[in-house]
């Protein structure tokens, strides 16, 4: 893309302009088809990443509810401007390329109706879903060096995260970046997977009605140190490419597990079936707001054990968007 936006045609041993006018009409048309695409597709890849006619996106209420001063655990406490800002890079995986990338929405990990071998990669979808968590809080950690100076006082430009199309992000971009993406992953794998899941009383189990395993808060699983195996039975859906029924076919999909959208009481059809029923989806709600906490405190440890108490804990408050009076008082 860099190299089209810059647009320097050689001809005739001279540089020829473009035709702005053009240049400008066709990047938006093609901006225009990838949101329409992205936005299309992201409504069947995750807790739903924009705000809807009952409030925020989910993505956001599940952050608020770990993360926000007053709401959350007395452990955290984010400014309502770096949830702002936070929110962005939270948001990304549902409108870039990765919106089709299942290991950044935990997705993929289905398991054949009759016991036998996965249709899809089963475990190790599951498992790649966990080392992309994994891999970006490592970088989220790394890019935290650049935060703070060798005292723990805030570089220049610290606190500044203003996305500019085509120039290197700031420390706190690509903290954020990292750190979103990670949140992103996690808080789907309980809507994508039938962890939390219960089964209404009576019904079958069919390819498209898998078991539920019915666990309660965070999965062990995705706790940081743990290196199991997944545990039996934990699944997640199909997805390709819609329609889900040409592309998964034989399979389950995302669309027989996602608990991605709250319930409308007043409707009296369930959509998506899934988190309309047993409590599924203020379980996965729960669940995941439980692990964007887990997540965090995980993270300030890390940047405590990378950078020391005086540097990290600095580093934390920068990210949690306190003043710098608090940072040094914490430190």
């Amino acid at each position: 893309m860099s190299n089209w936006v810059r647009f320097n045609l050689v001809g005739n041993g001279r540089p020829v302009q473009p035709d702005r006018g053009r240049r400008w009409f066709w990047l938006a048309v093609s901006l225009a088809a990838y949101l329409v695409l992205a936005m299309a597709a992201s409504s069947a890849q995750a807790f739903a990443p924009f705000p809807v006619a009952r409030g925020p996106s989910e993505h956001r209420r599940i952050t608020d509810a770990a993360l926000a001063c007053g709401g959350g655990p007395a452990s955290a406490c984010w400014s309502r401007s770096a949830l702002d800002r936070l929110e962005v890079s939270l948001k990304r995986p549902d409108i870039t390329a990765i919106t089709f990338r299942n290991a950044a929405h935990c997705d993929g990990g289905d398991l054949a109706p009759d016991g036998g071998p996965p249709r899809g990669l089963g475990p190790a979808a599951l498992s790649a879903c966990r080392d992309w968590i994994r891999e970006n809080l490592a970088l989220a950690r790394a890019a935290a060096d650049g935060l703070v100076d060798a005292q723990g006082k805030p570089t220049r430009g610290s606190g500044d995260c203003a996305w500019r199309v085509l120039k290197p992000r700031t420390p706190l971009c690509e903290v954020d970046f990292h750190l979103g993406r990670a949140l992103h992953a996690a808080q789907d794998f309980y809507s994508h997977t039938n962890w939390v899941d219960r089964l209404p009383p009576g019904s079958t189990v069919s390819l498209h009605n898998p078991p539920g395993l019915e666990g309660a808060g965070p999965i062990p699983w995705l706790a940081a140190n743990n290196t199991d195996a997944p545990p039996p039975g934990l699944m997640s859906g199909c997805f390709v490419f819609f329609p889900e029924s040409a592309y998964c076919r034989g399979r389950t999909r995302h669309a027989d597990l996602n608990k991605d959208h709250r319930q409308d009481p007043t409707s009296t059809e369930l959509d998506p079936p899934r988190g309309g029923v047993e409590g599924n989806f203020a379980r996965a709600f729960e669940a995941a707001a439980g692990e964007t906490d887990r997540i965090w405190r995980d993270l300030q440890s890390g940047l405590i054990a990378d950078y020391g108490p005086v540097r990290g804990q600095a580093m934390a408050c920068i990210l949690q968007g306190l003043p710098p009076s608090m940072c040094d008082r914490k430190a």
